[in-house]
């Protein structure tokens, strides 16, 4: 018999084949530092939208006040603990300096996808409507709730990521 597989799996893989690409990748960050947009929340938008769910309202809400929060105590200490240490690494040996900011994009990273797992629990399957481009729906429902300032043009590179 085979296991069904949990959507934490699924959505991780989803996400790193969407995200890995380094043209991908650089869309992200672009709506990252331009945009004021959360990317395991872009990636939550397309896996939901890839699924053929279109979010409600009530689950954006929920995941976009979930992930504001998280982000602020969680995720951007780390960030800045990160990118601070990469422009001012310290005494000592560069090496080690260098070993001990990977430690910390680890921990960033982990921290990001224990995010992207509670994101998971949010979308409440048959909550929201099915939609022929859901994953685009998605980040317009995204871009009016969580107030990101994505472009039109971004916005549709970031949903053709999926299709």
């Amino acid at each position: 018999m085979v296991e069904p597989v949990a959507d934490t799996d699924r959505f991780w893989k989803f996400a790193l084949r969407i995200y890995l690409p380094e043209e991908s990748r650089a869309l992200f960050l672009c709506a990252q530092e331009e945009g004021g947009a959360d990317v395991p929340m872009l990636l939550f938008c397309l896996w939901c939208g890839a699924e053929g769910a279109a979010l409600s309202d009530t689950a954006m809400r929920a995941a976009v006040a979930f992930s504001a929060a998280w982000r602020a105590e969680r995720v951007e200490p780390l960030r800045a603990l990160r990118q601070g240490w990469k422009t001012a690494p310290g005494p000592g040996s560069v090496d080690l300096s260098e070993a001990a900011r990977q430690r910390v994009a680890t921990a960033e990273q982990a921290v990001e996808r224990l995010q992207m797992d509670h994101l998971t629990t949010l979308r409440r399957v048959g909550e929201g409507a099915l939609a022929a481009d859901a994953s685009r729906a998605n980040l317009d429902l995204y871009r009016r709730i969580g107030g990101v300032a994505l472009t039109d043009a971004l916005t549709a590179r970031i949903a053709g990521l999926v299709g």
